[in-house]
C-alpha cells in the first residue's frame, strides 16, 4: 500500500517526466521522488485507481530496465 499524503492532483508541481524516457528505471525513480516530494514512483503493474501520490514508471523488460514510456502521476 502507498503512504497517504495530502497531495491533490491539481497541487502537483509536475505531472509527467518526458525527459526520463530511455533512462535507467532507478535513476527515474530517484529523480521523480526528488522533484515531487511525497510521491512514490512505482513500476509496471498498474491499477485503475487514480492516486496523486504515485507516479507510474514503465520500464522495458530487458537487463537495462530503461524507462519505456513517459512517467505520469496517477
Amino acid at each position: 500500500m502507498f503512504p497517504v499524503y495530502n497531495i491533490s492532483c491539481s497541487e502537483a508541481t509536475r505531472k509527467s517526466w518526458p525527459e526520463l524516457v530511455g533512462k535507467p528505471g532507478s535513476e527515474a525513480k530517484a529523480t521523480i521522488e526528488r522533484d515531487l516530494p511525497g510521491v512514490t514512483a512505482v513500476g509496471n503493474i498498474r491499477d485503475l485507481n487514480l492516486c496523486c501520490n504515485r507516479v507510474w514508471v514503465n520500464v522495458n523488460n530487458d537487463p537495462q530496465r530503461n524507462v519505456a514510456t513517459v512517467p505520469r502521476v496517477g
